[in-house]
């Protein structure tokens, strides 16, 4: 039986990524191209109207470091043989989700007036995401992937912990740090870490873009304040 290899798992995820978002990235090119992109569709109209929105425009070029991590192809013959060093690329992955999480989760509790942040990311939930799951991966990544040497996390119980992936297989059990649970206080030498598949993370992303085009298209007053927030005219930079 042919062992899985990243490179299917990689695959899959950087092709849901580009087409969810509308954006492309030809082999060999170093940055997408993504004028068909939401983003980039909402900053259009501003431009006919001689105005700039800066959360628009450099989210849509931010979001190529994502892309540039779905791209990178140095692993793809590994498997699940190497877990520290595809470990290492979760990581990696993560920490950009976890900034662009940050950031729609916080355009949010702006644009509705919103003061405590963990009102926001619930609020945000509450449109087109399970109940808690924005919550549950921030709480993952900022525990396992942050290296933190405060509260109860990865970095303080890791004596050569197991990684485990979803992405080839691996099932949910008991004594095992995974989004659905940070139980630290239990940890022992037999305690895994499940890193969670990653088209998920990139389905969540792709859906926080997808649930702000909803919203600018059908609520004038959110696409308002977006605007109130970020927006220029052009003539204040040319």
């Amino acid at each position: 039986m042919e062992t899985l290899k990243f490179k299917e798992i990689r695959s899959e995820a950087l092709e849901y990524w580009l087409s969810g978002l509308g954006r492309t990235r030809i082999a060999g090119e170093l940055s997408d191209n993504y004028t068909d992109s939401y983003l980039c569709k909402w900053q259009n109209e501003l431009t006919d109207k001689g105005k700039h929105c800066s959360f628009l425009c450099s989210i849509a070029d931010w979001l190529d470091n994502f892309s540039d991590l779905l791209d990178d192809r140095r692993y793809d013959d590994l498997d699940q043989d190497n877990p520290e060093v595809l470990f290492r690329f979760y990581t990696k992955i993560m920490l950009i989700a976890s900034e662009i999480l940050e950031d729609f989760v916080y355009l949010h509790g702006k644009i509705m007036d919103i003061k405590k942040k963990g009102m926001m990311g619930k609020h945000l939930e509450s449109y087109s995401f399970k109940e808690g799951e924005l919550e549950q991966l921030s709480n993952f990544i900022n525990s396992v992937s942050k290296h933190k040497t405060e509260r109860e996390n990865y970095h303080l119980h890791n004596h050569h912990l197991k990684h485990e992936f979803e992405d080839f297989g691996a099932s949910f059990h008991e004594n095992q740090i995974s989004i659905n649970s940070l139980s630290w206080s239990t940890v022992n030498h037999e305690t895994t870490v499940m890193m969670p598949r990653l088209k998920y993370i990139a389905e969540i992303i792709v859906k926080l873009n997808q649930n702000l085009d909803k919203l600018l298209t059908e609520e004038p007053t959110y696409r308002d304040k977006l605007n109130e927030i970020f927006t220029k005219d052009w003539k204040e930079f040319v």
